[in-house]
């Protein structure tokens, strides 16, 4: 999968929104992170703007996942329509070690 969507919300010159999907073109597409400048979070803008387009670009997708790497973040997600999957569970290979 390649990245499908980058989205930007800018407030004049300064970014203050980011988001990546990735998606396979037809039934799955993962929102890999939200980004949002800590001045603008919580005023239900940028991250607000963010979901909702990418709930609508995605809307004939059968599933669209949320990959918050902090559980934190899951009532973000919930906010906007996500459920915590039934029996789901995070997983990951970190390969810090070998990255230098």
């Amino acid at each position: 999968m390649n990245s499908s969507t980058v989205l930007t919300v800018w407030d004049d010159q300064k970014l203050v929104g980011l988001t990546r999907v990735l998606d396979d073109t037809e039934m799955l597409a993962q929102i890999h992170y939200v980004l949002v400048d800590p001045a603008y979070q919580g005023k239900g803008i940028a991250g607000k703007m963010i979901i909702e387009y990418v709930k609508e670009k995605y809307k004939d997708f059968m599933y669209i996942d949320g990959m918050p790497e902090d559980k934190d973040n899951v009532p973000f997600y919930q906010k906007y329509g996500f459920s915590v999957m039934e029996n789901g569970a995070a997983i990951q290979i970190c390969n810090y070690d070998n990255a230098y």
